[in-house]
């Protein structure tokens, strides 16, 4: 089944808010000199519901009718030899979407068109959920891939920690069993460093919540391992001991937070430990949001358009729980955040012409890497949309958008546009 069309279900998205003109009228213009709609919170909610459908829809919608292997474009990558090993590549990528979505998918069903929505997608993600651990299914995630099924796992984890009413509490229990066991299966496996250790932390975490057990020697492994390795060199001009990269930003340091708000809920947390690693979050939000230029590119990260997306992950966190860093407000937070999706999801080649997302690095510029058609990349970007778990009457979206500051993180100073896109021959 290729993506079903999504003009009804965005055109429901963007009826929510009341109006659909100013939502993708002079925002993306870049000739009015403004990227923001007359109506900013109103357009930006409608803007960022309707990109985030664009992401999920193909992975959720085809994997919950058992047609996702059949239907998923086939990319070009060295590590996939052949069309089943390079499913198992896009497999890893689902519990990521889900993760992306289920905070929006926690508010739950109500009457507003917007409520409509989020009941049926909550429908889908559980039948996506069910099939993807049926072994009847075609879309059956095969649990002799140990690799894959612990990282789809840990993400899937984040999702339904996020969602436990919406997402964890519709499952049906014989969906539940199964999903125990594969994550069971995954101590079978022998980590690597640094991440995998925190993989196999965060299926110990969803194991905990959901089954009541863990084996805590896997999470105090990977906290040692991650205090060993999360050593900076101070070249970033602050003095601290402080990691700059973007690996840490869509995975470790999310991942991390979760682990540790797991810990501290069964009463095995390191408090101190704790505390200095929620300092390093916000700092890391605030470089986050400097670094990001008027026009909504982000000039640290490299050759993937949708990594450079994925690399906001931590200022979104930061965001949909209230912990903004002092000195950065949600309006201004906001506006860098809608200017940077706008970049990414309006370039020609991000979607193909099927509507799945694709690794299109600089959108029609393929010269700059692969354009790797795939849903791995989908886990890249679908944390950005975590603010969507705020009401529709949250201050985030209905405060004054605010200027973010375009400049670099520890100097002050301007930068200029992100060099790393190229201008397209003529």
């Amino acid at each position: 089944m290729k993506p079903t069309k999504l003009t009804n279900l965005l055109l429901a998205a963007l009826l929510l808010v009341g109006t659909v003109a100013p939502v993708l009228g002079s925002q993306n213009d870049a000739k009015s000199n403004s990227y923001l709609p007359e109506n900013v919170a109103a357009g930006d909610r409608a803007y960022w519901l309707e990109s985030m459908l664009k992401v999920a829809h193909p992975v959720l919608s085809n994997l919950a009718e058992d047609n996702l292997r059949a239907s998923i474009p086939i990319g070009r990558s060295a590590s996939a030899k052949a069309n089943s090993r390079e499913f198992i590549t896009h497999m890893e990528s689902v519990g990521r979407t889900i993760a992306g979505i289920a905070p929006w998918l926690e508010l739950g069903p109500d009457d507003t068109p917007e409520g409509q929505l989020r009941a049926k997608y909550i429908e889908m993600t559980c039948k996506a959920i069910a099939n993807s651990v049926d072994p009847n299914a075609k879309d059956y995630f095969n649990s002799t891939a140990t690799r894959q099924i612990l990282v789809n796992s840990a993400f899937l984890i984040q999702g339904l920690l996020r969602a436990p009413t919406q997402l964890w509490g519709n499952l049906d229990q014989v969906t539940k069993e199964r999903l125990f066991e594969q994550w069971k299966s995954t101590r079978t496996m022998k980590p690597g460093h640094n991440n995998w250790y925190f993989f196999c932390a965060m299926v110990e975490c969803g194991l905990k919540e959901f089954a009541g057990e863990w084996e805590f020697s896997l999470v105090e492994r990977a906290i040692r391992y991650h205090k060993e390795w999360y050593v900076g060199d101070g070249i970033y001009g602050d003095g601290e001991e402080f990691h700059l990269d973007y690996y840490n930003s869509y995975v470790i340091q999310p991942m991390m937070m979760q682990v540790l708000r797991t810990m501290d809920k069964f009463g095995v947390g390191d408090s101190e430990f704790h505390a200095e690693q929620l300092r390093r979050f916000r700092r890391f939000a605030t470089i986050q949001e400097r670094m990001i230029a008027p026009d909504g590119t982000y000039p640290l990260i490299g050759r993937s358009i949708t990594y450079r997306l994925g690399a906001f992950q931590v200022l979104v966190q930061c965001a949909q729980e209230k912990i903004l860093p002092e000195g950065l407000s949600e309006g201004q937070v906001r506006a860098a955040l809608t200017a940077a999706m706008h970049r990414v999801m309006d370039a020609e080649g991000t979607f193909d012409e099927q509507g799945w997302l694709t690794i299109g690095v600089c959108g029609d510029q393929p010269e700059l890497g692969d354009s790797y058609l795939s849903t791995p990349c989908v886990y890249l970007t679908s944390l950005v949309y975590l603010p969507l778990g705020l009401p529709a009457n949250d201050s985030f979206w209905t405060c004054p958008a605010e200027k973010w500051t375009g400049q670099k993180a520890f100097s002050g100073e301007y930068f200029p546009i992100d060099s790393f896109l190229k201008k397209t021959k003529k």
